[in-house]
This record gives structure tokens, sequence and C-alpha cells, in this order.
């Protein structure tokens, strides 16, 4: 493996943090046996979390350069995830986190978070995490999106299941607060 390649792994397991849910995941077999209960494997789960997480500590995508910066990084992530996903030799690898982030970047975005109150903003992003987890684990609107080639495939399910959540709560948002 390449150094390039173990960057994509890095960068496209969220920095570790699937990895870490993997290795559990392996060392507990009382998890292993509940699979079917739960859709997923739980790394995405963590992924989104990750996520939620650095927009809760201010991370903002607003207005025009917001929407530049998430562009380039969703352009950025098709091609360290196709990379990685090459690397990892799965199509679309559950380890593989980085579409989640992206798409729970893309579920927030537009928001005037920070004209809310702090009870409020903290509702929103816990309400967008919700919307997003449904929509990421049953493919909402983006089930056959996944059959593209590398990246494209890993990322734009999420990409789309974000801008429908993200066009959601911009609607509850402005109409109701």
């Amino acid at each position: 493996m390449t150094f390039l390649d173990r960057v994509s792994v890095f960068l496209s397991t969220g920095f570790g943090v699937s990895l870490l849910y993997t290795c559990i995941h392996e060392r507990f077999s009382f998890i292993k046996e509940r699979k079917h209960v739960f859709r997923g494997t739980g790394a995405g789960f963590l992924g989104t979390l990750e996520a939620a997480t650095l927009v809760a500590l201010g991370l903002r995508f607003e207005g025009w350069i917001g929407a530049a910066s998430l562009l380039i990084l969703t352009a950025i992530s098709v091609y360290f995830s196709g990379r990685a996903e090459k690397s990892l030799g799965e199509k679309d690898d559950s380890r593989i986190v980085l579409d989640e982030i992206v798409g729970y970047f893309w579920s927030v975005a537009f928001l005037p978070l920070d004209h809310l109150q702090i009870k409020l903003r903290f509702a929103v992003i816990v309400f967008a995490f919700i919307l997003f987890r449904i929509f990421d684990v049953y493919k909402i609107p983006s089930r056959n999106i996944q059959n593209l080639k590398g990246g494209w495939g890993v990322m734009m399910d999420d990409v789309l299941s974000g801008l429908l959540v993200c066009a959601l709560l911009n609607l509850g948002v402005r109409l109701f607060l």
C-alpha cells in the first residue's frame, strides 16, 4: 500500500474512527450475533456522530463560501473514498465513513445555527443527525446511486440524503422558527 493509499484510508475512515468500531465489533461476539437486529455496521453511525460533533463545536457551511467549501470537500472526498475503496478491496466498504461525514455536513448546510438559541441549535443538530441516519440507512432517495463506480458510488448516496435533509430542515427552521 502506497503512502497516498494509507492517507486515503485514514481520511476515509474518519481519521480511524470507523476502525475503532470494527475492532470492537470483531472483539465482542455478541455484537456479531445481533447484527440482524440493526441495519448496517455501526461505523456509519460513528462517522455521522463525528460530523455532528464538529458542527456542534462550530463548524459551519453557510452562504457562498460554505457552498463552495462543501463542493470542494465533496470532490476531494470522492477521490479519497474511491482510492480507499480500492485499497480496502471491497465495494463501498463499511469502514469508509467519509461519505457519512460529508453527507451530514450537507444536511446542516445553510442552516442559521448561530442565530438559534443554544438549546434549539442542539435540537436541530440532533434532529439532523436522526433524519440523516434514517435517510442514509434506508437510502432515501438514492438507492440506485450506489451502483456508480469508485468514489462516486460511495459518496453520492449520502450527499443526496444530506441534501434532502438539508431542504427539509431549512424549510422547517425558516417556517417555524
